[in-house]
Order: structure tokens, then sequence, then C-alpha cells
């Protein structure tokens, strides 16, 4: 099913703006896990200070995806495909980088990596009993990430198209023929 243009134009800027939304609550979550040890009354005293390992993925992510999603945003009112582009690579960058400190904390918490001496902590996370909703939650928000990504993927194609088709000429057919040259 092939849709026109502007009906994927209308997608991005609508999914832009949710991701917007989005982006901006990660941050204040990040900012609440990095102030939040005057309100630790508020969490039954479960907070134990900030733990850079996790929240500054997380901060630098949900950044990174705010400005991302505010091309995105742009990009599509411009009909910029490189900008579109931008967006697409850094989902797919914020996907690896996900897996990557989700495998770093299982390797941390199952002790192949260990560096407490150095001021490390323990995976905080992994003890805890829905730890195995993270991988899960993790494989749902990927599938849905790709699944979100297939109309902006689309969208990026047909903006390629069109500049392919505004850039080529078409050329007739010339024959070249040395009687015809003047010299």
């Amino acid at each position: 099913m092939s849709c026109k243009i502007s009906c994927l134009r209308g997608y991005c800027l609508t999914l832009g703006s949710l991701l917007l939304i989005l982006c901006v609550c990660g941050i204040g979550f990040c900012l609440f896990m990095l102030f939040g040890d005057p309100l630790a009354h508020k969490t039954q005293d479960t907070y134990a200070g900030p733990n850079w390992e996790n929240i500054g993925p997380a901060f630098v992510a949900s950044i990174i995806s705010l400005l991302a999603n505010l091309c995105l945003i742009g990009g599509v009112k411009q009909q910029s495909r490189e900008i579109v582009l931008f967006w697409i690579v850094w989902k797919i960058l914020l996907i690896v980088m996900f897996w990557s400190w989700f495998s770093y904390s299982q390797l941390k918490y199952h002790g192949y990596i260990d560096w407490r001496e150095h001021g490390m902590r323990r995976c905080y996370w992994c003890d805890l009993p829905e730890a195995k909703y993270v991988g899960l939650g993790g494989a749902l928000a990927t599938l849905c990430l790709f699944l979100i990504m297939l109309p902006v993927i689309s969208f990026h194609h047909k903006l390629k198209r069109r500049v392919r088709e505004l850039t080529e000429y078409d050329l007739s057919n010339v024959i070249y023929h040395p009687s015809t040259y003047k010299y």
C-alpha cells in the first residue's frame, strides 16, 4: 500500500510532535533522578542518589532525541531528505545505544564486568523481580520504534525520488556525424 507524500508528511509531523513531548518527559524524569535527593521521602525513601551509569545515557539520549525530533518536524516542513535521514539514523543509533546499555548492565550484574573498586555501582534494577521485563520492554519498544519508522523511511524515499526526477534531464538522442561538425 502506497501513501501520497502529503499523507506521509502529516504522519511525520504528528510523529515528530508526539515524540517531542515524550522527550521532554524523558528529560524531566532524568532531572528528577538527578536532583531527586530532596524528594526521597516522596518515593518511600527508595532513592539512593544519582547513578550516572543509568542517568547519563538516558539524559543524553533524551536531549539528542529532542533535537532530532525538532529536526524531523523542520525537515518535513522543508521537505529536506538530509534532515529526515538524520532522524532515521539517530533512531537506529538510539536502539543500538539502548541494547549496549542493557548488555553492559547484564554483564555487570553477572560479574563479567566488575569496576566497584573504581566507584561503579552494581546494577540496581537487575536484582528487582521486574528485571525480566526490562529486556521484554526493550524488545517491544524496539519493534514499535521500527514500525513507526517505516512511514518516515517511505517519506524519505519519496523525497529522494522527487529530487531525482527533478534533476534528471531527458536527453534526446543526438546523432553525431563528422560531416556536421564545423571547424
